[in-house]
């Protein structure tokens, strides 16, 4: 919940309580049934004693008079009424608007119900009677305070709580989300400090635990909805599946709303407190959500009292008349109007809502103890052992103490108790939503975390958890094949084991039970022991822990005013009286006096200690030289005197918030017994300068922004403060860390930096600039190494543990957003043992003061400063100090003390006397140092800025009225339009927010020739310029060491292009690893994220940087292997035309004609195309060499095989004519043969002519074959086609070799039918063969088995038919004789 550092309970050393709320609420009169006491108790507390009125009191919702009243604050409703002031009149009293937080007046009716039980109790508080006064705060704070910054009890030293501290709960969200495995998640949180300083501990301890987080993302409730809608669409695009929450239940409300409309993927809700509110359970999305929320509870007799409520006791209450009427949807006698009337038949026993719903009381359980906590502490101080003095006088400190040690068990049972930091132990249950048999949502309890455990042993689960989408956890069946729920394995009645001790237990019992009787027997009496019945309760702590103002004895109830001095006013460092007096407060010292108050006595006035910061008095003397020369202008309100009073704010809250409250009173010795404050005052000043520390300045306009005085600060730059809402009296002349932060975003991006280290202030200041800054990081893909945090009052020990992080880091960038006296303790520690050389990146806070220019270890350190400027007469100004002067202010007495380490005239003891030697323009310190003026000109233009506006009040255009009487919220008024430019020539000007225009230098801390460092600008950044056109470099930057080259940082170089970047597992995304890309990617660019594949038709270079053409193969002319093929080929074709010439001549010769010499010619012609044709297998695939090689092929084979087929025909049928009776030879004669061979010839042909028409074969491209080159090939077009043509050339040859085979052993000398058989066999053995070799040859030796097998064929055939025959022609002609062809002449072999 909203951690209620707005409206914290604050206590000054001087012991008085304060409050410091962060809207505008008058809530000084809130302890006081007549509207005055406690304004003026207020004004006392301060140190004042001047009644002044500013407002109606705030009426109480519950109200009830007592010996001591005890006050609260509950948020009971969503909303404040928002209205825009003119600043023309006192803006209109605030009220609470929306929605009214049934749960919210639940808790508020429990407080009630506690003081009325404690009432009516005779050991806690006897004879004495509590009163309450409960108020609405409209959720602009929250009593359900669990920020760990409450911790700090420096900061909020009377803050107590029953509810445990977000530092807990941060550990225990991160345990949750390891125990689960989830090292991907996305975050959300409230736009707070509640959520931002809780999702701070949280993703510190996250991040401890290895776990990433994809992004996160803030909102709070009155931003606009365009925010919110950015918010969720972030949600929806996201990769991870679990989200951890940090929301307020305002906030959670509208996201989910939001996200109703448009859900996202399934969702694992990982949530804060919000968990145990009932009104989200009507949201479906969060089903499966788990979270941590303090344990439940039973408080008896609550639920009786909250509905024994009848319309006559509603009435009494504006809080319970608006509950009625709202519930029921009517209106009470006299109390609305438009709504039907209530007629008594309300039965508020059948409401169902989170008023009457007592089933879940967690929160309502702190309520509960945390009361019960100030009654005992109340109790301690006023009680003895018998009775109590409802008349003794006590002060809040007493209170105070009480509650440190109170130590006691409620009704209930449960122990309340506070550590040294306030805090109860962390006990949380861990809350499941699971559906019920009805459909709706449930919590379940399925685990605890009990802080108090060892270590690793704090979280527990009890029970199965149901997950998002209504998953409970799975295991895979016996096949694997599907995932069935888990068996639930408990110790049932009927296991075996279990029977077994239940008849040992019973029987003990029995034995028990019989022993006792005989003792009770012979004895003479029994001890029957009672127990307490115990139960468990929830309370919920709110935010004022101690209203301890409205604790007042009964001895104080008097209709008179009574304003009691109870401190001394502070006294101002320097003063000037004047007919308007500006306010001024600078952190002149370093710390505030610490003393150990023992609550016995009063405790003493807040005291300034620690060394002098010489650099802030000179900012406190410039507002003094600006109001001079103010005063000596005749153009700027002319006539008009002014004058200065300026405080020394120690650098710490409670003197801020003091100073602020005397600025609003004024410092009159006025007391009045008898006038009520009826009239209205002015306040003391009508406007401030200062401070120079952001938290001290948000503690300041808190308060003063109840008055409407405005604050004008020169060096408060945390971005908090633009916020109009929470501030809105507020306005610098400093430029805000939203700028710095994007600057330095960019600075890093700029030279290169991917791996940084951060350290910051842990505080306001440099945790909201610490987090803007890593946001805009975030977004310009730099990652941090780590992210550390210190605070000067912290234990030495955390400054060793941030000193030793950076010494041990691999970052050799380290951006420190740090206050001034952070780093000085830092730098110091870190002199003691120097790390490695580090590139410093600094704020505006410490990269332009020069006391840090003594630290060589920052030598070439940059940053943003505000401009350097000249302010004419200023150094005169400055060094116009005597001793006399000197003596006139406390703070210039001890600068001249300490500069000159001698005693003023009865200011000090133990030192020389200061004897009028001293000369202060010999003095080198940042007093006297006028060569750098940018923070002290912000002070120049702050106090000119005020003075304008009080000229735009009471200034016409001729003269002034001193005597005009206004508010400051006139001042505030005009502070807004104001637009001048000063005497030095510096704009002067505010936006919207009170923030001026960010324009920095940049700023490089560069070694001098003397060895000393200086500050020289290098660049400029101007937020007011175009985008991209910010941020520009003007001269060379000097880095550490020395060196003129851009230092690296980076936790992995860069990926050289061919590689791609994979992230180190459990690292961020800048540790990665560079992997070659993959066989077919490149990557053309340095760290690519991802390789991408080549085009098809391209490959990867040795490189893999770039993608090259793939070569293209075929077999082509100048091939050796195609000059080879052609050589044969053309051979073949040779030797046909050779063996066609050898024929020819002898063509009258017997064994010329006894083979059908017509056939033999026709063959050797389609022998001859057949060696050619393996020619148009060579050279680049056409579209017509596709189709040629394969009709050309597939015709002369068939043309080739149809001679022979002829021929072995003729030869069978030649015999078988010699048979008697045999008329076959008249079918097989010449004419027939030629039809024969042109029908077979024609049918390829037709195959051919229809392959060719229907899908021809082309030219292609094979990428699929190899990935690293081409394979230009024919397609076949149509499969069908070709395996025709190939069925029909092997159908012919297996015809061919049936038939031969049959006449090999017919009679004859010379039977052609054995050659041809040959040849047929040498044919169909190439051809098989072919098919195993031509799948698996590569590329273009597939043309060539093609080639070789027709080349291989051919030379069969032309060897086995024609070569035995030319044998005999040309060696043989003895046996080229008829007779020797008839058989008449035995053969002899070959």
């Amino acid at each position: 919940m909203n951690a209620g550092i707005g409206f914290s309970i604050l206590r000054d050393p001087e012991g008085w309580i304060l409050s410091g709320p962060t809207v505008a609420k008058p809530t000084f009169s809130i302890f006081k049934r007549g509207e005055v006491w406690v304004a003026c108790i207020y004004r006392e507390i301060m140190g004042t004693i001047s009644c002044r009125l500013w407002a109606e009191p705030q009426v109480p919702g519950f109200y009830m008079d007592g010996d001591f009243v005890i006050g609260g604050t509950f948020p009971i409703h969503y909303y404040m009424r928002s209205e825009q002031n003119s600043y023309t009149r006192p803006p209109l009293q605030l009220q609470c608007s929306g929605s009214m937080n049934f749960r919210e007046l639940r808790f508020a009716r429990a407080m009630k119900f506690t003081i009325h039980e404690i009432n009516n109790r005779t050991d806690l508080l006897p004879g004495i009677t509590l009163g309450y006064q409960i108020y609405d705060s409209c959720s602009e704070v929250s009593h359900f305070a669990t920020c760990a910054c409450l911790s700090d009890k420096r900061q909020y030293p009377a803050f107590f709580r029953t509810v445990p501290s977000d530092y807990h709960q941060a550990a225990a969200l991160a345990k949750l989300v390891k125990y689960f495995g989830w090292t991907w998640i996305g975050a959300v949180r409230s736009d707070s400090v509640y959520g931002n300083t809780g999702m701070a501990s949280f993703l510190k301890a996250a991040q401890e635990e290895g776990i990433c987080v994809e992004y996160s993302e803030s909102y709070y409730r009155t931003q606009p909805r365009s925010k919110l809608e950015r918010v969720a669409n972030v949600i929806r695009k996201s990769t991870a599946r679990v989200l951890v929450a940090f929301v307020h239940e305002a906030e959670v409300r509208l996201l989910l709303e939001e996200l109703t409309r448009q859900p996202p993927p399934p969702l694992q809700w990982i949530s804060d407190a919000w968990i145990v509110d009932p009104e989200f359970l009507r949201f479906n999305l969060c089903a499966g959500a788990i979270g941590f929320g303090v344990p439940r509870s039973v408080i008896p007799g609550l639920r009786e009292f909250l509905l024994d409520l009848s319309p006559e006791q509603a009435l009494k209450s504006p809080l319970l008349t608006e509950f009625w009427e709202s519930s029921f949807s009517c209106s009470l006698k006299r109390s609305s109007g438009g709504a039907r009337e209530c007629d008594g038949s309300e039965d508020i026993r059948a409401l169902q809502n989170p008023y009457t719903d007592t089933s879940q009381l967690r929160i309502t359980n702190m309520v509960y103890k945390a009361t019960y906590a100030i009654a005992h502490a109340i109790h301690g101080v006023i009680c003895n052992d018998t009775q109590c003095d409802k008349s003794a006088k006590f002060t809040p400190w007493q209170i105070l103490d009480q509650l440190e040690t109170v130590n006691f068990t409620t009704k209930t049972g449960y122990q309340v108790s506070f550590d040294d930091n306030g805090d109860p132990v962390a006990v949380y249950e861990l809350i499941n939503y699971q559906f019920k048999k009805d459909g709706g949502l449930d919590f379940v309890t399925v685990g605890h975390y009990d802080s108090s455990r060892p270590i690793g042993q704090e979280f527990s689960i009890s029970r199965p958890i149901i997950w998002v989408g209504g998953r409970t956890e799975f295991w895979p069946n016996a096949q694997r094949v599907s995932c069935l729920p888990k068996p639930v394995e408990f110790l049932s009645w009927d296991d075996t084991l279990s029977i077994i001790l239940t008849a040992f237990s019973i029987a003990g019992a029995f034995i028990a039970g019989i022993i006792r009787r005989c003792l009770c027997k012979h004895s003479h009496h029994c001890s029957h022991s009672t127990g307490l019945k115990t139960m468990q309760l929830t309370l919920m702590m709110f935010l004022s822990v101690l209203w301890i103002t409205g604790l007042k004895p009964a001895a104080w109830k008097s209709d008179l005013v009574s304003c009691r001095l109870w401190a001394e006013p502070q006294v101002p460092g320097i003063y000037m009286k004047g007919d308007f007096v500006i306010g001024g407060t600078f952190a002149i010292h370093y710390y505030m006096k610490s003393v150990q108050n023992s609550y016995t006595r009063q405790p003493l006035p807040p005291q300034c200690s620690g060394s002098m910061n010489f650099r802030e008095l000179r900012f406190a003397r410039a507002m003094e030289f600006t109001i001079h020369e103010i005063n000596n202008r005749t153009d700027l309100l002319p006539g008009i005197m002014l004058g200065y009073e300026i405080h020394d704010s120690c650098s710490e809250v409670p003197m801020a918030v003091k100073v602020a409250f005397q600025f609003a009173n004024g410092m009159e010795p006025f007391y009045n017994d008898t006038d009520s404050c009826s009239k209205s005052a002015a306040a003391a000043v009508p406007a401030l300068v200062g401070d120079s520390y952001s938290i001290s300045s948000m503690s300041m306009t808190r308060i003063l922004g109840l008055f409407g005085i405005p604050q004008v600060s020169h060096y408060a730059t945390c971005a908090c403060l633009s916020n109009k809402r929470q501030y809105p009296a507020f306005l610098r002349t400093v430029p805000s860390d939203h700028h710095q932060a994007a600057a330095l975003a960019k600075i890093v991006k700029h030279f290169g930096w991917t791996w940084i280290g951060a350290v910051r202030s842990d505080t306001d200041y440099g945790n909201y600039g610490m987090a803007s800054f890593l946001k805009a990081a975030e977004e310009e893909g730099i990652c941090v190494e780590y992210s550390e945090s210190y605070y000067r009052t912290q234990p030495r020990s955390k400054l060793e543990r941030v000193a030793n992080v950076i010494r041990r880091s691999t970052a050799r960038v380290i951006v420190a957003f740090l206050h001034e006296g952070d780093l000085r303790f830092l730098l110091e520690e870190l002199t003691r043992q120097p790390p490695p050389p580090l590139q410093w990146i600094g704020t505006d806070a410490w990269i332009i003061d020069p006391e840090f220019l003594r630290f060589n270890m920052c030598a070439g350190a940059i940053g943003f400063g505000v401009p350097r400027s000249v302010i004419p007469g200023f150094r005169e100004f400055l060094l116009d100090l005597s001793p006399e002067q000197a003596l006139k202010s406390p703070l210039l007495t001890e600068f001249w003390e300490s500069s000159f380490s001698c005693s003023l005239k009865g200011s000090s003891e133990g030192a020389r006397e200061c004897d009028g030697s001293e000369d202060v323009r010999a003095l080198q310190n940042p007093y006297t140092d006028t060569s750098q003026l940018r923070v002290t000109n912000l002070v120049y233009k702050a106090t000119y800025a005020i003075a304008h506006a009080i000229h735009g009040v009471i200034c016409n255009d001729t003269q002034c009225d001193k005597s005009a009487k206004f508010t400051p919220w006139q001042i505030l008024d005009q502070l807004k339009t104001v637009n001048f430019t000063t005497k030095n020539g510096f704009q002067v000007s505010f936006d919207s927010s009170g923030d001026s225009v960010a324009v920095y230098d940049l700023i490089n801390w560069q070694v001098r020739k003397d060895g000393t460092i200086d500050l020289i600008t290098v660049g400029h950044y101007d937020s007011s310029k175009p985008r991209g056109q910010e941020f520009i470099v003007s001269r060379a930057i000097s880095w550490m060491g020395g060196q003129t080259k851009v230092p690296r940082s980076v936790c992995s170089e860069s990926c050289p292009p061919g590689t791609r970047k994979a992230v180190q597992k459990g690292k961020p995304v800048c540790c990665y690893d560079c992997i070659p890309c993959a066989e077919g990617e490149i990557s053309n660019k340095t760290d690519s994220l991802n390789c991408v594949h080549c085009p098809p038709e391209l490959w990867p270079n040795t490189q893999r940087d770039s993608c090259l053409p793939k070569p293209v193969e075929f077999l082509s002319w100048d091939d050796t292997m195609s000059i080879i093929l052609t050589a044969f080929s053309i051979s073949g074709a040779f030797i046909a035309v050779c063996v066609a010439a050898v024929f020819y001549k002898h063509r009258t010769s017997p064994i010329v004609r006894a083979n059908n010499s017509e056939l033999s010619f026709l063959l050797l012609f389609s022998l001859t195309l057949c060696f050619l044709c393996s020619l148009t297998f060579i050279g680049q695939p056409s579209e017509w060499s596709c189709m040629l090689r394969h009709t050309a092929f597939g015709i002369t084979f068939v043309l080739c095989i149809s001679c022979v087929l002829g021929k072995t025909i003729v030869v069978l049928m030649a015999f078988r004519a010699t048979l008697p009776g045999s008329n076959a030879m008249k079918w097989f004669g010449p004419p027939q043969q030629r039809l024969s061979v042109l029908g077979f010839t024609l049918i390829q042909v037709l195959i051919c002519v229809l392959w060719l028409t229907i899908s021809p074969p082309l030219p292609f491209k094979n990428l699929k074959q190899y990935k690293e080159r081409i394979i230009l090939e024919c397609a076949l077009g149509s499969a069908i086609g070709f395996w025709a043509v190939l069925g029909y050339i092997g159908f012919l040859a297996l015809l061919c070799f049936i038939f031969a085979f049959l006449a090999r052993k017919l009679p004859d000398n010379f039977n052609e039918a054995k050659f041809i058989t040959f040849s047929m066999l040498i044919f169909c053995a190439v051809w098989v063969t072919l098919i195993p070799a031509y799948v698996s040859s590569p590329g273009k030796f597939t043309v060539a088995v093609e080639i070789f097998a027709i080349l291989a064929s051919s030379f069969g055939l032309i060897t086995c038919i024609f070569v035995p025959k030319c044998f005999i022609i040309m060696f043989r002609p003895e046996q080229n004789t008829k007779k020797h062809l008839m058989g008449k002449v035995p053969s002899k072999s070959l």
